[in-house]
């Protein structure tokens, strides 16, 4: 596995590679590899690609100082284990390199309206950071293929949109969730709850999947009923409620008679801590 930290070096390895026809995939992090991040990485070693991981902790895309400073940084660790699952190339950057004018100095691009509603709308400029930071990467690397987890779902679909508007001749491939045996879905700000909330943590996921459970055979019954029955038995576990809607699944408007699939999606706090979750559910009608 080749660490890299400049982009010279990255350019000059990735053209070697292409010279030679091989397909590059890329998986951006932000470090603290987890299993969510293996099952990326087995995905793109599965389809006979040169396997590009980039770490890096964006600040652009962090709307409070804490987090960005309290965000679990595993370099070594995140190294070993991308070293056993093959990956080819790690990417690791400097703010300053992806940065060189500084933070609140650059060029950005912004993906309106859709990054401006649900999560976008609590988080000032969060997915403008993404986009930024993920078309720098897609300038840099070229990937033909890039790997995201289905967990952050809005921004998923965000990335998409850039994709399609810039275009950017890369496929975007899309990965479920990944899930502890409990069903929490893995996040490597699980790391940072404390051993009590961890124990309650998992409980988020199974009040969202009795939710699914209600919503897939009455879906003509009261979503708001629905809603805030939920968010009362999650405050009731311990969470602070950030969001919880239930929506289209292709295109995150409200639902319609129309609608085949669609999906909840969620934020709470536990402690000092945001989790984020989402099910999909497709509707009998």
């Amino acid at each position: 596995m080749k660490i890299v930290r400049s982009i010279s070096k990255l350019k000059q390895i990735i053209k070697s590679f292409k010279d030679s026809n091989y397909i590059i995939s890329l998986i951006p992090t932000m470090g603290n590899i987890h299993d969510g991040h293996i099952a990326l990485i087995k995905r793109a070693k599965s389809m006979n690609t040169i396997c590009v991981v980039s770490i890096f902790i964006n600040p652009t895309q962090f709307d409070r100082l804490y987090d960005f400073n309290n965000y679990p940084r595993s370099i070594k660790l995140d190294c070993k284990k991308l070293i056993f699952y093959n990956v080819d190339i790690v990417f690791i950057p400097s703010i300053l390199t992806m940065y060189p004018n500084g933070i609140n100095n650059y060029t950005y691009i912004y993906v309106p309206v859709i990054s401006e509603i649900l999560d976008g709308s609590k988080r000032l400029n969060h997915y403008k950071g993404v986009t930024t930071i993920i078309s720098k990467l897609f300038n840099l690397i070229q990937p033909n293929l890039a790997f995201f987890g289905e967990k952050d779902f809005q921004q998923l679909i965000i990335i998409k949109r850039m994709v399609c508007d810039m275009h950017y001749n890369i496929k975007i491939i899309s990965v479920p969730i990944f899930r502890e045996k409990s069903g929490l879905a893995y996040s490597s700000r699980n790391t940072l709850l404390s051993k009590d909330n961890y124990k309650i943590a998992h409980k988020f996921y199974l009040i969202l999947k009795d939710l699914a459970n209600k919503l897939k055979y009455n879906i003509h019954c009261s979503i708001v009923n629905l809603i805030n029955t939920a968010k009362y038995q999650l405050q009731e576990t311990g969470f602070i409620v950030d969001s919880l809607y239930i929506l289209d699944y292709k295109n995150l408007t409200n639902i319609t008679s129309n609608s085949k699939y669609v999906i909840i999606l969620s934020a709470v706090w536990l402690g000092k801590i945001r989790l984020i979750d989402n099910i999909k559910i497709k509707i009998n009608n």
